[in-house]
């Protein structure tokens, strides 16, 4: 398992990455999990401030796609904030994504978790104890990681298979709902009745995660065929239905809610309690069953955005060597995936035995992740206009959505911090920059033990040709 072996070129086709792109962002579990808290956030103004987020990603994506459509990399984002911004932006850029997509794997594994006790649950009508609940993560990261380990390919069929099976289940539930009581036409909504700023300002944050990790594909750039043509084509082209998805999801939950007087923005599991009320029992736990198998795509393709970041940062000398290697077999980057699933297993392990609950925990380890999305998305929105203005390409268009995207997101981070949220929120964004801060330093640490290295070579050439021989 050398580390001179290297990512399987042109392994993936677009439908492949269309899969890691899906997968990622979780349709299903952010139906189940995101727009509910959303709903009891911003109220009838949800679906609304979801077509807003749908815009702004619209322009994050525009931005994005400056530099995939011209490079492939397996650093991703922060290959692209160094093209624009120099180095160590991109590093900067590099860590916040591996973050984001370190949480996202932690986070999917216990919001799997819980999803999957609902169901034990539905059949034990016994509740499942936190050890329970901590082996399930582990089994969770164990399932996660072995296809992502052993084929990038069978990771992809995976992630889209779980995806359009648990999509196929939540819509059905919506459907027969809203066609037996549901009223298409709900006027609260939208007349946006009792909306204001402060509802639509502690909303917008959480609204922002809803379209995150459209992007995740193009970690997987080196892999993919033809990959600077297909995968705008795909990052747009799976923004767009699933953006427009949650829209719809958002406005038929508050119609069913109002229909129904269903307290649905006070549930973890809204459609197991819809498809209570429409006399369809057995589609309950069939509806969190789905939400869980969305979550372990997710984990997936957290792994596999993930792990990429990671080879690509330690094969450019900015961290430790040996996660540079390369299964000579299966092309996947073994250790900086053992990694990834080690700390994605550790992070909620001292949550969860520290008596924190499981679904408190999946919504601690996402408001840190997305602080890592908000990190990237930023650098690279910042560096696409400087980037194209270099080249002499920059136009009113290019430049207006990166303003927006820039706007957005900086707002986003104000509203985070402020106002100052109760505890233990408000220490959150302080844990994301201390773990900032730990990469920055690691990297520092990596390229002096480089230099000092090949300062060493040149100070004793024969020991370079000793070391060559005996390698």
């Amino acid at each position: 398992m050398s580390g001179s072996a290297k990512l399987a070129r042109g392994r993936l086709a677009g439908l492949e990455n269309v899969a890691q792109t899906i997968g990622t962002m979780g349709p299903t579990a952010t139906l189940g999990t995101i727009l509910p808290l959303l709903m009891a956030k911003s109220g009838n103004a949800s679906w609304a401030l979801g077509l807003a987020i749908l815009g702004i990603f619209i322009a994050i994506s525009s931005c994005v796609c400056v530099f995939a459509g011209v490079r492939t990399s397996a650093g991703s984002l922060g290959t692209y904030a160094r093209m624009g911004l120099g180095r160590w932006p991109g590093i900067l850029g590099g860590w916040s994504y591996a973050l984001a997509m370190t949480f996202v794997a932690g986070s999917s594994a216990v919001s799997c978790a819980y999803y999957l006790t609902l169901v034990a649950a539905h059949f034990t009508h016994a509740p499942v104890g936190p050890l329970a609940g901590l082996l399930l993560v582990a089994a969770v990261v164990a399932f996660a990681w072995w296809p992502a380990y052993r084929d990038i390919r069978l990771s992809a069929r995976l992630m889209l298979t779980a995806e359009v099976i648990s999509v196929a289940a939540i819509v059905f539930i919506l459907w027969a709902a809203m066609s037996r009581g549901g009223h298409w036409v709900d006027r609260p909504q939208l007349k946006l009745e009792g909306a204001d700023f402060g509802h639509i300002r502690s909303g917008f944050v959480l609204a922002f995660m809803i379209l995150a990790g459209f992007e995740s594909a193009t970690a997987l750039g080196e892999e993919s065929r033809d990959a600077t043509r297909v995968l705008p084509r795909v990052m747009l082209g799976c923004l767009l239905p699933t953006g427009l998805l949650f829209v719809v999801g958002i406005y038929c939950l508050g119609a069913l809610s109002h229909a129904r007087s269903l307290a649905l923005d006070q549930t973890t599991a809204p459609f197991d309690v819809i498809a209570q009320s429409v006399g369809l029992p057995s589609l309950g736990w069939m509806s969190s069953l789905g939400v869980a198998l969305s979550c372990y795509g997710c984990a997936l393709g957290g792994f596999n955005a993930g792990s990429r970041m990671l080879y690509a940062l330690a094969r450019s000398g900015q961290l430790w060597r040996p996660l540079r290697a390369v299964h000579p077999h299966n092309g996947t980057p073994y250790r900086a995936l053992g990694l990834l699933a080690a700390l994605s297993f550790a992070v909620p392990a001292v949550l969860l035995l520290g008596g924190v609950h499981l679904d408190d925990a999946m919504d601690y380890l996402m408001q840190i992740a997305s602080f890592g999305f908000l990190g990237a998305y930023f650098l690279v929105c910042l560096a696409a206009p400087l980037y194209l203005a270099r080249r002499k390409k920059l136009h009113p268009a290019a430049a207006a959505a990166a303003a927006i995207a820039l706007v957005a997101i900086g707002a986003t981070w104000v509203l985070s911090v402020y106002p100052l949220p109760d505890p233990p929120w408000r220490y959150l964004p302080l844990v994301f920059v201390a773990l900032l801060l730990a990469g920055a330093l690691a990297t520092v640490s990596s390229i002096r033990r480089r230099r000092a290295a090949s300062a060493a070579r040149e100070d004793n050439p024969k020991s370079e040709f000793v070391v060559s021989r005996s390698g």
